[in-house]
Formats: C-alpha cells, sequence, structure tokens
C-alpha cells in the first residue's frame, strides 16, 4: 500500500511540474533574473550602484547616485524591434524606469547603449531601433545619474519594455517587469 500511495504522489508531482512548465512558455516566466513572454526573454547580467558627495555652489553637500544595468534581451520567434531609449515619462520608448526612495531625486543624466551579433539599428522617425534577429541577444547598458538628498536612499527600477514585431506597427506590446537596484544610501 505504501508503495502504490508513493508512486501516486510521484506522478502528482510530475502532473504539477509538466503544468508548472505549460504555463512558463505559456505566460512567461517571471523569476529575479530572467523575465519572458512569447516574444522576448530579458536576463539581468548585472547591476550596480555607487554614491559620490557633492558640494554645490552655495558649499551645501548634495548626494550624486550612479545606477547601472546590464540586460540582454533575446528574440524568440520574430525578430524584434526595440526602441533603443529609456524614460522615466509617459512617452513611449524601449524602457520606461522610476526612481523610489526616501526622498525625492532629480534625474541627472541617462545613457543607453545596444549591441549583439547580428543586432542591427534602424531609425524609423525621430526613434532610433535596435532590430533583434529571432535567436538572437542583444546587449543593452543603462546607466541613471541621480542628484539626491544625503543621508536619504535611492534606488531605480525598470517596470515596462516596450517592442514591436513589425516596425511599420503604431502599438507596441509591453513586457512588465520589475528590474531594480538596491536601495543606495546616500552618505
Amino acid at each position: 500500500m505504501k508503495n502504490s500511495s508513493k508512486k501516486l504522489e510521484e506522478q502528482a508531482i510530475e502532473e504539477l511540474q509538466k503544468r508548472l512548465s505549460e504555463m512558463k512558455s505559456k505566460f512567461g516566466t517571471k523569476s529575479k533574473n530572467e523575465i519572458a513572454d512569447a516574444a522576448i526573454q530579458v536576463k539581468v547580467k548585472e547591476v550596480q550602484s555607487r554614491f559620490s558627495k557633492i558640494k554645490d555652489v552655495e558649499d551645501k553637500d548634495y548626494g550624486n547616485g550612479v545606477f547601472f544595468m546590464h540586460l540582454e534581451i533575446t528574440a524568440s520567434k520574430d525578430a524584434v524591434y526595440l526602441p533603443v531609449s529609456i524614460a522615466s515619462g509617459k512617452k513611449v520608448v524601449g524602457f520606461i524606469y522610476l526612481i523610489e526612495g526616501t526622498a525625492v531625486g532629480e534625474i541627472g543624466t541617462t545613457d543607453i547603449t545596444c549591441r549583439g551579433d547580428d543586432v542591427t539599428k534602424i531609425t524609423l522617425g525621430t526613434l532610433q531601433y535596435a532590430k533583434i534577429p529571432p535567436g538572437k541577444t542583444a546587449s543593452i547598458k543603462i546607466s541613471v545619474e541621480i542628484k539626491g538628498k544625503v543621508g536619504k536612499e535611492y534606488k531605480v527600477v525598470i517596470n515596462q519594455v516596450n517592442y514591436k514585431l513589425d516596425p511599420s506597427d503604431a502599438r507596441y506590446k509591453k513586457l512588465d517587469v520589475e528590474i531594480g537596484t538596491e536601495l543606495l544610501k546616500f552618505r
């Protein structure tokens, strides 16, 4: 009796694992380092942040934080057109981010680069896109500089990746993500 009960448990576990695999391939995965949908997979390669104290013209201290993210984006079955741009506002760009913290911070500068084997850049209107062929990976490096108050904490969180499967399509597909740096104390 014990053997048949154990066998039933093993079969149930196998069935659950099979269903979980099917759901992950259908709806995408949401692990800490990899996020995916049917068209793209985003892998977090590296996240860094650093702080420096700076005096302004009135001899007041303020903090300057630089937050860096290295991501790899792989196109699944079809070519993907990814805007090579980042913003914290509502305009459509490749990556939308926000600043979280214990005080208000000001964005100093943002920078984004994109490279990869067989990844090409095209310009449509005023936006530059990276064309990622099926099965290929683009290496994306993002840097955000923030000016904030000394003694407060800040972090940068990317919460959406926008892309197109057809560059002539006016609508973007979006992948909701939560890729963030650790809280950085401005000391």
